[in-house]
């Protein structure tokens, strides 16, 4: 479902307002989940914290601009009321790559109440790619701030600055890949998981990491058995040396006979 693009719109009027006000945040979460069989789920997350949803609320008679009809179809959506922030989570699942990148593309296509925000425009031109056990995520920030906050900032009867658009904005891109990471220019890189902390001011950052997967099974059993095998023989070997050398000693004559 599809809101009018003048409802988000006024609320970056009202985050801008609030601004110059006191320091309150907006949070911005775009997570990326990748399994083994290239299955996996996209979930975004738009909160504000209590100051700012109080503050905003009163622009929208009391009610938050964001909630479930902001939210495309086919997505499941879960209410954010924790750690002081408000808001909602909107998840989607996908089977395959090729699901994931026809999801994307459909969503900036037909566009949908999260793409108010270019998010999913955001998304759809990364790259995520599988070539034998290596997955690569590769995606390029859009140049221009503009595309991110819209024509909102146009309208603004107060001056705007980058700099205050940060101060109120948190986005942050993570990534969960199969297996090991071997590469990355993330910010923060936990086992499978890398994140991204973002600034209105990343105009054409790429954001770039690479995994491995493991030995499969049947591979990692050979190797075993090779690497046994290999010190079973070194240890014969290692024996045999040993009780020759003893039998020579054996069969040398008495040097005080």
């Amino acid at each position: 479902m599809r809101i009018g693009s003048g409802r988000f719109r006024l609320l970056l009027l009202s985050m801008v307002g609030v601004l110059l006000l006191t320091a309150c945040e907006f949070r911005i979460f775009a997570d990326l989940v990748i399994e083994e069989d290239e299955s996996g789920s996209v979930a975004v997350e738009l909160s504000m914290d209590d100051a700012l949803a109080s503050l905003v609320g009163a622009e929208f008679g009391g009610e938050l601009p964001i909630g479930e009809e902001i939210v495309p179809d086919g997505w499941s959506v879960a209410a954010v009321s924790d750690d002081g922030y408000e808001g909602i989570r909107a998840t989607v699942s996908f089977e395959s790559l090729t699901g994931l990148h026809e999801l994307l593309s459909d969503l900036a296509a037909t566009g949908g109440g999260l793409d108010d925000l270019g998010l999913l425009d955001f998304l759809a031109a990364g790259l995520l790619t599988q070539e034998g056990d290596s997955f690569r995520f590769s995606l390029t920030i859009p140049a221009g701030v503009e595309g991110l906050l819209g024509e909102g900032l146009a309208e603004s009867p107060l001056p705007v600055d980058l700099s205050m658009i940060d101060q109120v904005l948190d986005i942050r891109v993570s990534v969960m890949l199969p297996g090991e990471i071997v590469s990355h220019n993330a910010d923060l890189h936990t086992g499978s998981l890398v994140v991204w902390n973002l600034s209105v001011t990343d105009s054409g950052r790429t954001l770039e990491a690479e995994s491995r997967l493991p030995p499969s099974g049947v591979s990692a059993a050979i190797v075993r058995v090779v690497v046994a095998a290999a010190l079973i023989v070194v240890i014969v070997l290692v024996v045999m040396i040993a009780f020759r050398r003893r039998r020579i000693r054996s069969a040398e004559p008495d040097a005080g006979g």
